[in-house]
């Protein structure tokens, strides 16, 4: 509806549970988005943001902290508010999420970040088939678990045009054992989507919002998701209004 708010919360998950507790203190001072506007945490760790009936929440990981992963690696830093979902599409995007919950709460664990760190960069996987899943697997994971390196980070087309790939590709990676962060690939959409804004549905499913943030130590990382493609085929690369207006908020 016009003129709703989100509301909810950043805080210390003093027990891991990933909920907020009573005992558990609000962080001030973290950054929020919805993918244009970006607020900061208040004394109690509260942010309110505007909602439409297709925004992903997301905070941005300060540095000091860390989020919870899933069981496969990766960051669990976002809410998806879809009402109704994502359009019809197959293979299926991201179902019902319902009605605006009371409070969209984030925790956070305390994190040490040097200055200075290491990271892993994957590009173009691009993996067709389980097959290449298995080469991925064979040939570059198995040579770096156990690596020291912060976190890792794979550049976009994850897959080649099949999204349900993803899962195996992250379970994976996943063996690694670092977190992994994921950029959006004009190999990674959604092909049965009518419209440009509906390509990323199974990413945000697995990876949350396809343009958002991090911080780690001194760093700003901020993946973005500049894919556009024509009616006719193939794509271009261009950044939205509303991209913009989040660099310009959180530079701000």
């Amino acid at each position: 509806a016009a003129g709703e708010s989100a509301v909810g919360s950043v805080f210390h998950d003093l027990n891991g549970n990933r909920a907020r507790d009573a005992e558990e203190p609000g962080i001030e001072g973290v950054c929020v988005s919805n993918g244009r506007e970006v607020v900061k945490t208040d004394a109690a760790g509260r942010w309110q943001l505007p909602v439409s009936e297709d925004t992903g929440f997301f905070v941005i990981k300060p540095r000091g902290w860390r989020v919870p992963v899933d069981g496969n690696q990766i960051p669990q830093h976002f809410y998806l508010h879809k009402p109704n979902g994502s359009p019809t599409l197959d293979p299926p995007g991201v179902p019902p999420t319902g009605p605006l919950p009371a409070s969209i709460d984030f925790p956070l664990y305390p994190n040490e970040e040097p200055d200075t760190f290491r990271m892993l960069l994957f590009g173009d996987t691009q993996a067709r088939g389980l097959r290449e899943v298995n080469f991925v697997t064979r040939d570059v994971v198995e040579e770096l678990i156990g690596v020291e390196a912060a976190f890792g980070m794979s550049l976009g087309d994850n897959v080649a045009d099949d999204v349900l790939l993803f899962q195996e590709l992250n379970e994976a990676i996943a063996q690694i054992g670092i977190p992994w962060y994921n950029v959006f690939g004009n190999h990674d959409n959604d092909r049965g989507a009518l419209e440009n804004r509906h390509r990323d549905e199974h990413f945000e499913k697995v990876f949350g919002p396809s343009t958002y943030a991090f911080e780690y130590g001194q760093v700003v990382f901020i993946p973005i998701n500049d894919v556009f493609f024509k009616p006719d085929g193939g794509y271009t690369c261009k950044l939205t209004e509303e991209q913009l207006a989040f660099l310009r908020n959180y530079l701000a």
